[in-house]
């Protein structure tokens, strides 16, 4: 070897952990590709991970709780829904996400009579699970804000609309309330002003309304307009000769009808009997829909029983969900 023969040359300091480095970050990146595609396949299933770990699919969305502007009239009563240049209701487009690919019977369940009392309306918002719909009363102060905070919390939210009871005036659900007495303007005036207190609900549901309900020469221009402007309705069913169902086939509008109501006064046996008859009745016919008035046992009752209902076979869904699809009350209605 000659004299002026250049030695090895030394690698630069740092470099061989620079490489390192480099492959370090390169598995690691590798392997964060690999478990994030584990995560993202399947939609609607359960995942598996590394180590046989399971995990839950993801909820579905929360509704957005922003009103589409699409879907605002601006009138002299106030913001009114209405149907969309595009065709789309407001029934659809204010609707909790379900999986179209549900075939489970369904069970919906409406809790009602928020809004007038701010600790059980705070409850039910923050701890009723997010497929449980919830209504407010009209008469609610800082509606707009309650109707926000539900949607946002992942609630499809209705509005009650008051109806003339059969002891009216003894019992009185507001000054607001349609009666058989007054005339079609009249009471669809008063359906505005119930309307328009708040915006981004999918429908109206009863509030008492036995006599109202009945009668079917009050009851056709209500649910005539409800359905011009796209909402659904939900009948309380506590008119057993109801002209709901049959109004709403003959109309072709979303509408729903309570299999079952949970009174204020129930007991934790007799709650727990009603949840049940949704699920034998939703077994039964594909789809059952559920009415109870906010109560902190109606709370403590129904968030122990949701989670047993995927074991079951069964889904909770919104009330949107169920519109239409309550076999039973059809063939009663025809």
């Amino acid at each position: 070897m000659s004299d002026d023969a250049s030695p090895p040359e030394e690698p630069a300091p740092g470099r061989g952990r620079f490489a390192w480095i480099v492959v370090v970050l390169a598995v690691a990146g590798l392997a964060a590709g690999i478990l994030a595609a584990s995560l993202g396949g399947g939609s609607g299933s359960r995942v598996k991970v590394a180590g046989e770990v399971e995990l839950p699919p993801p909820p579905p969305p929360a509704p957005d709780a922003t009103p589409d502007p699409a879907l605002v009239e601006d009138s002299p009563d106030g913001k009114l829904p209405i149907i969309g240049p595009d065709g789309r209701q407001p029934w659809q487009v204010y609707a909790r996400p379900v999986d179209p690919a549900e075939r489970r019977p369904r069970i919906a369940l409406v809790v009602t009579g928020l809004g007038l009392d701010t600790d059980r309306t705070r409850a039910a918002v923050a701890k009723l699970p997010p497929a449980v719909t919830l209504a407010f009363s009209p008469y609610t102060h800082e509606l707009v804000t309650w109707i926000a905070a539900a949607r946002k919390a992942g609630h499809e939210v209705l509005l009650g609309l008051p109806m003339e009871p059969l002891d009216y005036p003894r019992q009185d659900p507001g000054p607001e309330t349609l009666l058989t007495t007054l005339d079609p303007a009249q009471n669809l005036e008063r359906l505005r002003w119930v309307m328009s207190r708040g915006t981004a609900y999918v429908g109206l549901v009863g509030v008492m309304g036995e006599r109202f309900t009945a009668t079917r020469a009050s009851l056709e221009p209500v649910l005539d307009a409800l359905k011009t402007r796209g909402l659904m309705f939900i009948d309380n069913h506590r008119a057993a000769d109801s002209a709901v169902p049959d109004l709403g086939r003959v109309l072709g509008m979303a509408w729903g009808v309570a299999d079952r109501r949970i009174d204020p006064d129930m007991m934790a046996p007799a709650i727990d009997q009603s949840l049940a008859d949704l699920e034998r009745v939703a077994a039964e016919s594909g789809a059952a829909l559920g009415l109870g008035e906010m109560t902190p046992l109606l709370l403590d009752r129904v968030t122990a029983w949701a989670p047993t209902l995927d074991v079951k076979g069964l889904a909770l869904v919104p009330a949107s969900a169920v519109a239409m699809r309550q076999v039973a009350a059809t063939k009663a209605a025809q």
